[in-house]
C-alpha cells in the first residue's frame, strides 16, 4: 500500500494489544490471577496499588535523549552502561534543561523549548503537510523502492536514493526553500506543501519532455538529492532562527534534540551541527524548574577556581540524537517519560481519560482539553 494505513494499524494495535500486555505481565512474574481481572491499563494500575502516569506522545519525543545520552565531562562508569549503546540509563538526564526539541515525523513538524518536564513553549509548527508526509509522497512520487528489512520507511529509502546524485543542483533553481524570501524569513512557522507541489511539477514536466514517458533514475536521484536539500534547509534555518530569539531572552539553550522518524536523516544530523555549532551555551542561572542535580552543576561550573575550569562552562550548543531504533515511536520512550515524571511527583489519577489532541504548552497548565 506504500506506507501505514491508520485504519489498519488501529484494528491490528487493538487486535494484539492485549496478548502484548499479558506476555508482559507474565515476563514481569506478576502472575496469571493479576492478569485476568483487569483489562485496561487503569484498572492494572488500581488493582496493584501503582501509581497511574500519563505520557504526552511529544513529551515523551522530547525526553527520549535524557534516557541514550551520556553527559560528556562525566566519567564512562561501567555499572550504569547500557550493554548495546554504552551510555547511561537513567543516572544523571542529559540534556540539562533548557533544550531545544525538534521533532520531525510523519505526523509532526514541531520546535520547542523544554523548559523542564511537563513545562514546554511551542516556538514552530507547520501550517500545512508534516515534514514526513513531505519526504514519503515525493518518495513516491519519485518510484523509489523501500529499503529492505526494516531499515526505514519511503523517507529512509529516498535519503538512500539521493546518495546516488550526480548533479544535485540540477533542479535547485525549480525548487523553493519554504518561508525564505526576505518577507517570510523570520516567521516561526514551516511549510512543505509548496515544496511537495515543486517535486510534482518537475515529474511531469519531465515525464512530458522524455520520448519514453518516463523519468531516468540519474535525474530521478538529482531530484531527490534536490528536495532533501531544501527541506533541511527550512528546517535549518528555523532552528536558527529559534536559537537567535531564545539568546535574545536570555534564555541560556544547552542543546538541540533532533528526535522522530525523519531524525533518523544523517544530512539533517550533520547540518544542524554546522548551525548549533555557531551558538554557545554557558553563565545559565540555576531556576525552581531544575532538578537539584542541575542545580550543583551550575553552582560548580559558577565557582570554578581557574580560567581553564571557566571554560567549561560556556561550549557550543550541542546536537543530540536518539539511537535512529528510538526515533520512531517506540515503548522505550513512553516508559522513560513516565519515570521521569514519576520522579517528578506528577502522578495522575486512576480515572485519566485519552486526550486525542494536547497541545503541549498546555501539559503543565492544569487545563486539559475538552
Amino acid at each position: 500500500m506504500g506506507g501505514i494505513v491508520p485504519k489498519l494499524a488501529h484494528h491490528a494495535h487493538m487486535r494484539n494489544l492485549p496478548s502484548v500486555v499479558q506476555e508482559a505481565i507474565q515476563s514481569a512474574g506478576l502472575g496469571e490471577q493479576g492478569i485476568q481481572a483487569v483489562d485496561i491499563i487503569a484498572t492494572l494500575a488500581a488493582a496493584l496499588n501503582k501509581p497511574l502516569i500519563g505520557v504526552h506522545h511529544m513529551e515523551a519525543h522530547a525526553l527520549t535523549a535524557r534516557l541514550t545520552t551520556r553527559e560528556p565531562d562525566q566519567p564512562n562508569d561501567h555499572h550504569v552502561n547500557d550493554s548495546e549503546s554504552g551510555v547511561p540509563i537513567g543516572s544523571n538526564p542529559y540534556p540539562f534543561f533548557p533544550f531545544l526539541t525538534l521533532l520531525v515525523s510523519g505526523g509532526h513538524t514541531l520546535l520547542l523549548v523544554a523548559h523542564s518536564v511537563d513545562r514546554y513553549t511551542t516556538l514552530a509548527t507547520t501550517v500545512d503537510d508534516s515534514i514526513g508526509e513531505a519526504f514519503d509522497k515525493t518518495a513516491r512520487e519519485l518510484d523509489i523502492p523501500w529499503l529492505p528489512g526494516r531499515a526505514g520507511g519511503p523517507g529512509a529509502s529516498l535519503e538512500e536514493f539521493a546518495k546516488g546524485s550526480s548533479d544535485p543542483g540540477r533542479y535547485l533553481e525549480r525548487l523553493p526553500i519554504p518561508l525564505s524570501l526576505r518577507s517570510s524569513k523570520g516567521e516561526m512557522k514551516f511549510s512543505f506543501a509548496g515544496l511537495k507541489s515543486a517535486v510534482t511539477r518537475i515529474v511531469k514536466q519531465e515525464k512530458a519532455a522524455s520520448p519514453s514517458g518516463e523519468m531516468g533514475e540519474s535525474k530521478r536521484q538529482d531530484l531527490a538529492a534536490g528536495f532533501q536539500h531544501c527541506a533541511v534547509t527550512h528546517l535549518c534555518q528555523k532552528v536558527e532562527q529559534a536559537l537567535v530569539d531564545c539568546h535574545d531572552k536570555g534564555l541560556d539553550i544547552s542543546s538541540l534534540v533532533i528526535s522522530g522518524g525523519v531524525g533518523r536523516n544523517a544530512t539533517l544530523r550533520s547540518r544542524m551541527d554546522e548551525i548549533c555549532g555557531r551558538f554557545e551555551c554557558g553563565g545559565a542561572i540555576a531556576t525552581d524548574k531544575m532538578s537539584s542535580k542541575e542545580k550543583k552543576r551550575l553552582k560548580r561550573a559558577s565557582t570554578n577556581s581557574t580560567p581553564k575550569e571557566a571554560m567549561k562552562a560556556v561550549r557550543p550548543v550541542r546536537v543530540i540524537c536518539p539511537p535512529p531504533k528510538l526515533c520512531t515511536d517506540n515503548a522505550v520512550m513512553i516508559a522513560w517519560t513516565g519515570l521521569e515524571r514519576y520522579q517528578q511527583g506528577l502522578v495522575d489519577p486512576y480515572d485519566i481519560d485519552i486526550v486525542p489532541k494536547w497541545p503541549l504548552d498546555m501539559l503543565g497548565t492544569g487545563v486539559v482539553p475538552e
